[in-house]
C-alpha cells in the first residue's frame, strides 16, 4: 500500500507503507506447515518389462493353441512340467524359464513345419524318419518291459530303455559301494508308487570320496527337493554324468575337472532313505542305462 506524505508548500510525496511484522503465532504456524512436496517427475515407459509381457502373452497363447489344437508338443510339455516339479527344479530362476519357454517354443516349430510339410505332399510315404540311421555310439538294448500296462512299456520322455556305452571307457565313481536300485520302472522307496528311476543307486558309507567317470567341465552344481546336492558334468562328444545325493559339494560350475578330482562326498541329502550316490548318464539330452558302461 502506498499513502502520501504532504507538507506546506511541497508536492505530496508517495512513500510506501510500513509491512506490519509478523506476530509470534503466525511465526510459529510457518515453522510447523510442512513443505510443499515438489511434483513428481514422469517416469519414462519401461520397454524391457512390456517386451517381457509381450513375449510372456505369446507362449501363453501358443501354449493354448497347441491345446486346442491336439498337438503332440502339448502333451511333451506337460510331461517335462510334471517331471520338473516331481525333482524340485526351480522354474521360478531365469535360466531355467528361458531354457523351458526356448524349448517349448522350438517343438511347437518343429511340428508347425511337420505338419505344413505332410499338407503339401512333402513327407513321402515309406521314408525313414529324418535322423534315423545317424547315430554311430553303440547302443544295446535290454529288451521290453512287461506288455501290462501303457505306463511300464514306455520311458518318460526324454529316457530311454537302451544301455548307452561310450567311446571311452567310464571308472566307478565310488571305490567300494553296493548297488540298491537300477534303472527304470520301479516302485518308489518312499511313496510307493509306480515310478520311473533314471540312474543307478549305489550305498556306500556317508563321506565317501566321489571321483569323476570322465574329465569333463563343470556344468552344473546345486541341490533340488529330489536330488539333494547335485554335480552335472558335460564330457567330451555330447556325453553327460550326473551325481546326486552328496553330502558335499567339492566343485564349482564351469571348472575343469580331471579323473583324479573329488567331486564330493557321499550323502542322503534330498529324497533319500540313507547314504548313496544317484549316478546318470546321458547322450545328447537323452538319459541311458548306466549300467553296461560302468561294467555293472
Amino acid at each position: 500500500m502506498w499513502k502520501a506524505a504532504a507538507g506546506m508548500g511541497e508536492q505530496p510525496v508517495l512513500q510506501a507503507a510500513e509491512s506490519p511484522q509478523p506476530t509470534a503465532a503466525k511465526l510459529l504456524r510457518q515453522a510447523l506447515a510442512p513443505p510443499k512436496e515438489k511434483p513428481a517427475l514422469r517416469q519414462p515407459p519401461n520397454y524391457l518389462l512390456r517386451t517381457q509381457l509381450a513375449i510372456c502373452a505369446g507362449l501363453l497363447l501358443l501354449f493354448l493353441a497347441a491345446r486346442q489344437l491336439g498337438w503332440p508338443v502339448y502333451t511333451q510339455c506337460r510331461a517335462h512340467l510334471a517331471k520338473a516339479l516331481e525333482q524340485g527344479i526351480d522354474l521360478s530362476e531365469q535360466a531355467e524359464l528361458v531354457r523351458f519357454a526356448g524349448k517349448f517354443v522350438e517343438d511347437v516349430r518343429i511340428r508347425a513345419t511337420a505338419g505344413a510339410g505332410a499338407l503339401a505332399g512333402q513327407a513321402g510315404a515309406g521314408e525313414p524318419a529324418p535322423g534315423a540311421g545317424s547315430e554311430t555310439q553303440p547302443l544295446v538294448s535290454l529288451g521290453t518291459a512287461p506288455q501290462n500296462t501303457a505306463q511300464k512299456t514306455a520311458p518318460p520322455d526324454g529316457y530311454s530303455l537302451k544301455s548307452y556305452v561310450p567311446l571311452q571307457q567310464l571308472s566307478l565313481p565310488l571305490a567300494a559301494f553296493s548297488v540298491t536300485s537300477g534303472y527304470g520302472w520301479r516302485s518308489h522307496p518312499i511313496t510307493g508308487r509306480s515310478d520311473f528311476h533314471t540312474g543307478v543307486d549305489m550305498a556306500a558309507a556317508e563321506g565317501t570320496p566321489i571321483a569323476p567317470a570322465l574329465p569333463g567341465i563343470v556344468l552344473d552344481t546345486g541341490r533340488s527337493r529330489s536330488y539333494g546336492n547335485y554335480v552335472l558334468l558335460l564330457h567330451a562328444d555330447g556325453v553327460a554324468t550326473q551325481y546326486c545325493h552328496m553330502q558335499y559339494v567339492f566343485v564349482r560350475r564351469g571348472e575343469e575337472i580331471g579323473q583324479g578330482s573329488v567331486l564330493g562326498t557321499v550323502g542322503s541329502t534330498g529324497m533319500a532313505t540313507g547314504p548313496h550316490l544317484h549316478f546318470e548318464l546321458s547322450f545328447d539330452d537323452l538319459h541311458y542305462n548306466p549300467a553296461k558302461a560302468l561294467g555293472l
